[in-house]
């Protein structure tokens, strides 16, 4: 049985996977409440489905790059409750999460807002990843040719019209929401394929996440 938690994306979702079956999903927006909503939405996935925690053998986790209390509050979640329930952890960023609900084989740009005016890039050829860029959008996909590539995104709405943009000139597909599979349908399809076991996921951020630090010396 596989938990799925994701996150890193606008959209938040939870999958509850049997082998090939999807027993049982949640999917909902950001409203930083996370942390009290994770624990009420899986019990209520559980008992919905007739399952036991106890029958979850595998929980994977969208380790980010996204925004940094969103982000941490699923990675920490999933963190606990595989070690409370003696489960097998796995991760994977959001560029692979991206790639894989779109089940593309062919060359792909994977996009993400890394805050600003940046972005974060990853290119995939040949279903190989290249290294993440980090830089201003004009900047980082000047250097890719024409009529070579689909674009999968997580954008600000400013930076979806810049990238748009540059698709109806560049030729380039741009690849909907709507396009995409969930979570649930996402693990169905690609199951635990190239995922490795962790004892603990840490998250990653495209830029240092920015922390005000409090005032009250006790709790720095």
């Amino acid at each position: 049985m596989i938990l799925g938690i994701n996150t890193s994306q606008n959209t938040h979702e939870l999958a509850l996977i049997d082998r090939d079956k999807i027993l049982n999903e949640r999917a909902w927006q950001d409203e930083k409440d996370n942390e009290t909503r994770l624990a009420a939405l899986i019990k209520e996935m559980l008992e919905e489905s007739g399952i036991d925690k106890k029958e979850i053998t595998d929980i994977v986790v969208i380790s980010g790059p996204a925004s940094f209390a969103a982000l941490r509050t699923g990675v920490a979640f999933a963190n606990t409750f595989a070690s409370a329930l003696s489960a097998n952890l796995h991760h994977m960023d959001t560029f692979e999460l991206l790639k894989r609900k779109a089940a593309l084989n062919e060359p792909t740009l994977t996009i993400l807002n890394a805050g600003g005016h940046d972005i974060g890039l990853r290119s995939y050829e040949d279903n190989k990843a290249s290294e993440i860029k980090v830089a201003a959008m004009a900047d980082l996909l000047a250097e890719f040719p024409h009529d070579a590539y689909k674009v999968i995104s997580e954008v600000t709405d400013v930076q979806s019209s810049q990238l748009t943009s540059i698709c109806l000139e560049k030729n380039w597909q741009e690849i909907q929401g709507h396009e995409l599979q969930t979570l649930a349908e996402m693990l169905v399809t690609f199951g635990l394929e190239g995922l490795e076991k962790t004892d603990m996921v840490e998250e990653k951020y495209l830029k240092d996440p920015k922390i005000t630090k409090s005032k009250n010396k006790w709790k720095n």
